[in-house]
């Protein structure tokens, strides 16, 4: 709709619009409902192509600095009502819960850029984000969060997802991971008693590939294939005795050393190999649902080819991804 208007002046004002004031706009101005769709666009795709989305839908032409300002406008509100949850203690969890509340986290490297006057091509950095996730046995919903920030900031989220995912005093909490330390250590301090760190088999296998091409070169995937049936089955053991007389000597290149990376990684977890019990349970062995996570949550939108993002930028993006992917989407209009 387009309206004309008349300018108007006075003895005292040379500039009178009395037109916008009545009808209650502003020139560039945007309505709750535009501003919706904006963010709704810009927060799944490129800011250049949620403009051209806007004129294909609505037939109207806008900026990309609006799609843009608009966007990180609600992401900024989107992140501010995130943390607000997580300030609340993870721990007040009701009696009864799931039996068996699924948890996982992992890391994804991030291409930021430092704010500032643009000087030539700017300098790369990449960021760590870190995604954690929970998921009821046998249920369709997942529950996620991110942040740039330390371990414990993750944890905390960590615990935050668990509970929202329906852990209880009497759950117990399986985690699947791809054994960094980090997670095996928020395992413990979040989760306590009542939670299990599994490695990631799949992860596993890939330490295993690598070692049967000097285990046996003639069949590696057969030799891989036994080993990874004996971890089925929680015969670890026959395992680490089928790499020991393979491993390289000391002194020896790390990246020249399949074997031993394999028999160490393994050594190193031992308590993290009970894969019998998980699938008796009908638990995940693999970390499919953070993996996942990473690509429908923050590789989309933030991992588009050549993007970089401001730091700030970045994060309030995941965290209005993260709202929306948590079903919480009309929290953030009503």
């Amino acid at each position: 709709m387009e309206i004309g208007e008349r300018i108007w002046c006075s003895p005292r004002q040379s500039y009178l619009r009395p037109v916008p004031a009545r009808l209650g706009v502003t020139a560039r101005g945007r309505s709750r409902r535009l501003e919706r769709v904006l963010t709704d666009f810009g927060c799944e795709q490129a800011f250049v192509r949620a403009a051209a989305s806007v004129r294909e839908h609505y037939g109207f032409e806008i900026g990309t600095s609006a799609v843009r300002t608009a966007t990180l406008k609600h992401a900024q509100r989107a992140q501010e009502k995130l943390q607000e949850t997580y300030r609340e203690p993870f721990r007040l969890l009701p009696a009864q819960g799931a039996e068996q509340v699924i948890a996982e986290a992992d890391g994804t490297m991030i291409c930021t850029v430092e704010a500032g006057p643009r000087q030539g091509k700017r300098p790369r950095d990449w960021k760590e984000m870190k995604l954690v996730a929970a998921q009821a046995k046998d249920s369709a919903t997942t529950i996620y969060a991110a942040t740039f920030g330390s371990v414990e900031d993750a944890g905390q989220r960590w615990g935050h997802c668990a509970r929202q995912a329906g852990w209880g005093l009497d759950s117990q909490i399986h985690v699947v991971g791809d054994g960094a330390e980090w997670i095996r250590r928020q395992t413990q301090e979040v989760f306590q008693s009542q939670g299990s760190f599994l490695c990631d088999f799949f992860h596993v296998s890939e330490y295993l590939g690598a070692a049967a091409v000097v285990c046996r070169p003639g069949q590696p995937d057969s030799w891989r294939r036994i080993q990874q049936k004996r971890l089925r089955r929680g015969a670890v053991q026959k395992v680490m005795e089928a790499l020991e007389p393979h491993r390289e000597t000391k002194g020896t290149a790390e990246e020249d050393t399949p074997v031993q990376n394999s028999y160490r990684y393994l050594h190193n977890r031992l308590d993290a190999l009970d894969y019998p019990r998980a699938l008796g349970l009908g638990l995940p062995i693999g970390s499919g649902m953070i993996e996942s996570g990473h690509r429908h949550v923050l590789h989309a939108r933030l991992k588009k080819a050549g993007t970089a993002w401001l730091r700030q930028s970045a994060d309030q993006i995941a965290h209005l991804r993260v709202l929306r992917a948590n079903g919480r989407w009309l929290d953030l209009w009503n």
